[in-house]
């Protein structure tokens, strides 16, 4: 797997936890000797509305934001956000699509159904991952560790590396919680 200039694009509601997320992935990768450079899109997301991250690393970045139709990854932490990322997909259908099962329906809207998002993605990936929600942890505060566990298989860091970071930005049970979370993430087979 080619390093050089590797892109990752990270989806979801909320924000305090995609940023985290991001930032504890970004370190992780410095620590390993990449250069990083990261950026975030903030809708309403102290308000649940749509956030999306950027992390870029390699031997060189020249932006923190990517070029149309250059990511190698892209995550979801909610399903139908994915639908809104969808142009940072390489056309050649190599992007890995991580989507989690979690869905928060918009009251008086309706909610794309599972086929139809799966049809959608199939026409911009041969590489779709659904994380099922039944695998998560209780405390949904720990799903984007559980996710960053998943992913760990596509990335040139290991459980080691993201567990030398926790420490920095957890203590006491949180750091426990999320450490579980982490090590379910890495054994999740999908």
């Amino acid at each position: 797997m080619n390093y050089n200039n590797y892109t990752i694009v990270i989806t979801g509601l909320g924000g305090q936890g995609l940023i985290k997320l991001l930032q504890i992935l970004g370190d992780s990768l410095v620590r390993k000797g990449y250069k990083v450079m990261t950026s975030e899109k903030h809708g309403l997301s102290q308000r649940g509305g749509m956030v999306t991250c950027f992390l870029r690393f390699g031997d060189m970045i020249a932006a923190p934001i990517p070029i149309i139709g250059s990511a190698e990854m892209i995550i979801t932490t909610e399903k139908s956000c994915i639908l809104n990322v969808l142009q940072y997909a390489n056309p050649n259908k190599s992007t890995k699509f991580i989507i989690t099962e979690y869905k928060k329906a918009i009251l008086d809207s309706k909610y794309p159904s599972d086929k139809d998002i799966s049809d959608i993605l199939k026409n911009y990936s041969n590489h779709l991952y659904f994380l099922s929600s039944e695998n998560f942890p209780k405390n949904q505060k720990t799903t984007n560790l559980f996710v960053l566990g998943y992913i760990l298989k596509f990335l040139p860091i290991e459980k080691n590396d993201i567990e030398l970071i926790l420490k920095d930005y957890f203590s006491g049970e949180f750091q426990a919680i999320n450490q579980e979370a982490l090590i379910n993430g890495i054994k999740y087979q999908r």
